[in-house]
């Protein structure tokens, strides 16, 4: 017996709370983010309004707003929920497909979006399948939903609408598999559908992950959501690969060392700033790995392997992730440094090339900018389409540019993703020492003549080198700036040529650079004119003032930038002994503070690996 929503209770029924929530979608509305709520008794607005609303009218066309009431149909007893699915995916039918056969995209160019296709495939089988055995589907409305899969079909079995080189075309191959696994019996071209998908499927990720796990359209976030649709294709049992989901384990692997210490994902790219925190029962079910288990949890279960490094070396990162306080068992005392590294496609990739983000003492410091959102896109021939951009809303714009990363800025000018090959991952030589002292090298090219390499010099827990050279083997002279960007509860101030913080009543950073020639800026904090400088986005168009600064070298041809973050006291030196070779290869550097005195060689001699002196107090702890 089908019982009516407004009769369920969660002591006569024992409600979950996947039934909850389809209640509160049904009684309040769907909520997504900051979007209006959408009344699911009345018939849904299938148009795009406008450019703002791209992401939106993405997610109305996917059927997202169903989730939550084919999940909770899924209990017999609360089948009633298949009814509201069923009024609103007829009303897509009679509007987004023309003459009961072909689709049409007169209301939204979403509405036969290659994503937005795979995603709602699956949904519509299921509505279909659920429907008919309950026996609440009529001869004429099972005609039109049937109708409408066959046309999904052959808009997913041709080879020209499939996203092979993206996490789209993942997304459309699962749609393949859903609704061919559930129809394969009764329809010749449904089982032909699932033989498909999973043939597209192994390709695809074979395409989009690295041997080590690592999706490569450098986003964490995305790494995250491919990762969840894999693990909900197998434990629907749609694919029975053991090969493929001894691999879901690597993938999990990998993404662990992406959960920072707050657990927060980490939010390079197209990632917004996420939580991936869990209760302990939730994380036991929904993760496979003790390590992804320990970082959502906040060490509550699960454990971290030993490795204070990670290398992922086709994928493009380093990260460096350091327990500071055995004794505490949690997550969020760790030291954790991340960079990026890797230019594979244009594919959610900003122009932040050798960028890092840096969590210290149980505080975000350096952040990423974010994504904001796919709004206004941007025309085929435009300048902003010739520059690499997908997209024209400025707050967009900016989370995209160069100095809304960790990274250097030359002549005020973006790192070029368009018409430049990409140079896959920017890895180097890297070196760990057992009292932690971490040093990463990375090294890529820009505007096709300016050779640049990066090199962090990391104590964990006591400070940060971040070290840049650059040469335009053209000859020309550039502005070049060396930008950092702070969490918003990072509030700087101004010192000389230095900048310094208090971050909590006991700790202190100090920021200073260590070689000459190179001028501390003003900090920037949500500037608006003359272009955006100071801001982040943690989530889809939320845009929040930071401060930002940078420290800048004019007019050079070549030249180096060594910035020194501390938390041992304000350092003192003279600049004048500091020095860097003319070729980057060799740095020469000293400072004291409340520690002692430091004194620090950098040797990057070619074909040898990297070779550090650093002392303190006279007491070689580095060699």
């Amino acid at each position: 017996m089908l019982i009516p929503y407004e009769n369920l209770t969660s002591k006569t029924h024992g409600i979950n709370n996947t039934t909850l929530e389809a209640l509160k979608d049904l009684e309040e509305g769907w909520v997504r983010r900051n979007y209006s709520p959408v009344n699911l008794r009345k018939n849904i607005n299938w148009k795009l309004e406008s450019e703002e609303e791209r992401s939106w009218n993405f997610h109305i066309h996917s059927w997202d707003m169903l989730e939550n009431l084919l999940m909770a149909s899924s209990f017999k007893l609360y089948a009633v929920f298949l009814e509201p699915a069923i009024k609103i995916a007829l009303d897509w039918c009679d509007k987004n497909i023309k003459n009961g056969s072909e689709p049409s995209d007169e209301l939204s160019k979403f509405a036969w979006y290659d994503m937005a296709v795979g995603l709602r495939a699956y949904r519509l089988a299921y509505i279909i399948d659920a429907a008919k055995n309950l026996g609440i589907l009529s001869k004429d409305d099972e005609s039109k939903l049937w109708s409408a899969l066959m046309i999904h079909h052959s808009y997913l079995m041709n080879d020209e609408n499939i996203a092979f080189h993206t996490n789209h075309g993942y997304y459309q191959a699962s749609g393949q598999i859903a609704m061919g696994r559930r129809f394969k019996e009764v329809s010749s071209e449904m089982a032909l559908a699932l033989e498909t998908g999973i043939s597209r499927f192994h390709i695809m990720l074979n395409q989009q992950f690295t041997e080590s796990g690592v999706h490569r359209e450098h986003s964490p976030d995305y790494h995250r959501m491919v990762y969840d649709t894999l693990i909900g294709v197998i434990n629907a049992g749609l694919i029975e690969d053991n090969d493929l989901i001894e691999y879901t384990k690597k993938i999990e692997e990998a993404l662990s060392w992406f959960v920072l210490p707050n657990q927060r994902l980490l939010n390079f790219g197209d990632s917004d700033w996420r939580s991936v925190a869990r209760k302990p029962k939730i994380a036991k079910a929904k993760w496979q790995t003790s390590a992804m288990q320990f970082v959502v949890t906040n060490g509550e279960i699960g454990s971290l392997p030993k490795d204070t490094l990670k290398v992922f070396e086709k994928g493009g990162y380093y990260i460096a992730r350091f327990n500071q306080k055995e004794d505490s068992g949690k997550y969020d005392t760790y030291s954790y440094l991340a960079q990026t590294a890797a230019f594979h496609s244009r594919t959610h990739k900003h122009a932040d090339d050798l960028s890092f983000i840096w969590y210290e003492k149980g505080h975000n410091i350096l952040i990423d900018a974010g994504r904001y959102g796919y709004i206004g896109k941007a025309e085929m021939g435009t300048e902003l389409w010739k520059q690499g951009y997908w997209y024209t809303h400025p707050n967009r714009l900016y989370c995209e540019s160069t100095r809304a990363h960790n990274t250097l800025e030359f002549d005020e000018e973006n790192y070029p993703r368009k018409g430049v090959k990409p140079y896959g991952s920017a890895i180097g030589r890297h070196k760990q020492y057992d009292n932690g002292l971490t040093i990463l090298e990375t090294e890529c090219k820009h505007f096709k003549s300016i050779r640049r390499v990066r090199v962090l010099i990391y104590m964990p827990n006591q400070w940060l080198i971040v070290y840049d050279w650059f040469k335009d083997n053209l000859d020309n002279k550039h502005d070049v700036r060396q930008w950092f960007n702070f969490a918003p509860e990072v509030k700087l101030m101004k010192r000389d040529n230095g900048y310094f913080t208090q971050l909590d009543d006991s700790t202190e950073l100090h920021i200073t650079n260590l070689l000459e020639k190179v001028t501390a800026s003003k900090i920037a904090h949500g500037v608006e004119e003359p272009r955006l400088q100071g801001w982040f986005s943690p989530a889809e168009r939320e845009f929040v003032p930071i401060d930002s600064i940078n420290y800048k070298l004019e007019s050079s041809v070549t030249g180096s930038v060594a910035t020194l973050f501390s938390f041992n006291g304000l350092p003192s030196f003279n600049i004048k002994e500091n020095q860097v070779s003319v070729s980057g290869r060799s740095l020469i550097c000293s400072w004291s503070d409340e520690i002692g005195k430091h004194n620090l060689v950098l040797n990057r001699k070619m074909d040898q690996d990297l070779k550090v002196d650093y002392q303190v107090n006279a007491l070689s702890i580095g060699k």
